[in-house]
């Protein structure tokens, strides 16, 4: 489908992200209860910690996630009575605690340096000197994530050499929940979307002759920083597999090898399958592995509410069909704003590193639940940023049925898209946080 040239826009996507995504976060973390993103007494604990000397029981991890629990509606669901007005006005007892810098681990980074809160913990530590609420705190962390959010993915998408409205797309619904919250998962995104568009870009380049010091200095940044990151993101590394300028030279080795060697070098291989199957199955029992799998994620009968909705990358508090709607304009843009073609083994490497992240945080899960036929613990926002790896596939089905849209199309899309899910979220936040007093930002 092709469409008319395209014409300069007036504000170019990466000034439309950052104002857009500066407006609706300021105006989540206000509309937002304290306490109610998911983990935030947990975080908050954390970014509390960090800039910390005496680390006073009032912040410590079980007294916030108490209130994390209460802010969220506990086992009734209802927050009638939790006073908003207390939590952000009544100042809490930090005792004589002084600032001093911690960088110990919260375990969940394959580092053991706590770099994942720095940002929040910067806004904690300004709101503790200004007001020490536990409110005014977490609306500091929450501020403080924000910025941190808008100006790195302002620069990711500016300097992106993708189709920059589908970064827009990518970078905003898929993280609503987590912009304006002190969660670890904001330095986590960035550290990924600066990987994943790196190794897009690498996709294109056939040798390691043809890198640059500066890329190559770039690339080996983005993998350091993923072992500083959540763990899962680690699974990414696997789509370094699909780049031309590693697999090429094998595939030109393998080719001129002697038949005697390719046999030898394939029964070779085939045991090493084999043994790690052997050992795969001991640890995990591939049978039952593959069925608790089954009825955990596939199967509707078993797989339960949480499970279903880990399909969702829109919010889980609207409706589903703004879900169904928003991931087929995603493809849409995504075949039709820039064109790019990629090789069928970088397609496919790519699209599994989503599987890949999907089974590998599975069975992190299922070592310590193995007995239990099913279980809802994997959500969406484990594997909402990995749809950035199917981009390959996307982008080769649009250059090969020619699908074009000019930069007004894709804009419009994009811009229409994103404000429509953020106002919808914003409004059934504020509605179900303050008016119904339930749990604001999903389904209790």
């Amino acid at each position: 489908m092709n469409i008319a040239k395209n014409k300069k826009l007036k504000l170019p996507a990466e000034k439309f992200f950052i104002i857009v995504v500066l407006i609706f976060g300021v105006l989540a973390t206000f509309l937002t209860p304290p306490l109610s993103t998911g983990d935030e007494g947990y975080h908050l604990s954390y970014a509390y910690s960090q800039f910390s000397s005496t680390h006073p029981e009032v912040m410590s991890k079980p007294s916030l996630r108490v209130m994390e629990n209460e802010a969220i509606g506990g086992v009734t669901g209802s927050t009638a009575d939790i006073s908003i007005k207390d939590t952000i006005f009544k100042k809490v007892d930090l005792g004589n605690d002084g600032i001093r810098f911690n960088l110990t681990s919260n375990g969940n980074s394959f580092v053991p340096i706590n770099l994942m809160h720095l940002p929040a913990s910067v806004g904690v530590l300004i709101a503790r000197l200004i007001y020490p609420s536990i409110g005014v705190m977490d609306y500091g962390g929450r501020l403080a994530n924000l910025l941190f959010f808008a100006l790195c993915f302002y620069f990711i998408i500016k300097k992106s050499k993708q189709g920059k409205w589908l970064m827009v797309m990518l970078f905003t619904v898929p993280y609503l929940m987590k912009i304006a919250s002190p969660s670890y998962d904001i330095f986590s995104f960035i550290v990924f979307a600066m990987f994943a568009l790196n190794f897009l870009e690498l996709t294109q380049i056939k040798s390691f002759k043809e890198l640059s010091r500066k890329q190559r200095l770039y690339t080996l940044a983005t993998i350091l920083l993923l072992f500083f990151a959540k763990k899962n993101y680690v699974f990414s590394l696997f789509a370094l597999v699909g780049l031309p300028m590693l697999y090429r030279p094998i595939v030109a080795y393998l080719k001129k090898m002697k038949s005697a060697t390719k046999w030898v070098s394939s029964f070779i291989v085939t045991l090493l399958i084999v043994g790690t199957l052997v050992v795969f199955n001991e640890k995990f029992g591939l049978v039952h592995f593959t069925k608790v799998f089954f009825n955990n994620y596939l199967n509707f009968a078993t797989m339960g509410t949480n499970a279903r909705r880990m399909w969702m990358i829109t919010p889980m508090n609207l409706p589903d069909f703004f879900n169904i709607i928003w991931i087929l304009l995603f493809c849409w843009v995504a075949m039709g704003e820039f064109r790019q073609v990629y090789s069928k083994w970088t397609t496919w490497v790519s699209g599994m590193t989503y599987f890949i992240n999907w089974v590998g945080i599975f069975a992190g899960i299922y070592i310590g639940q193995r007995t239990l036929s099913a279980f809802d613990e994997l959500s969406g926002r484990y594997l909402q940023p990995f749809i950035i790896f199917f981009l390959p596939a996307l982008q080769n089905l649009g250059a090969k049925y020619n699908i074009k849209l000019s930069e007004k199309t894709v804009a419009s899309i994009s811009k229409v898209s994103t404000i429509t899910i953020m106002i919808l979220y914003l409004l059934i936040v504020f509605y179900r946080g303050f008016i119904l007093r339930v749990k604001p930002t999903g389904v209790v």
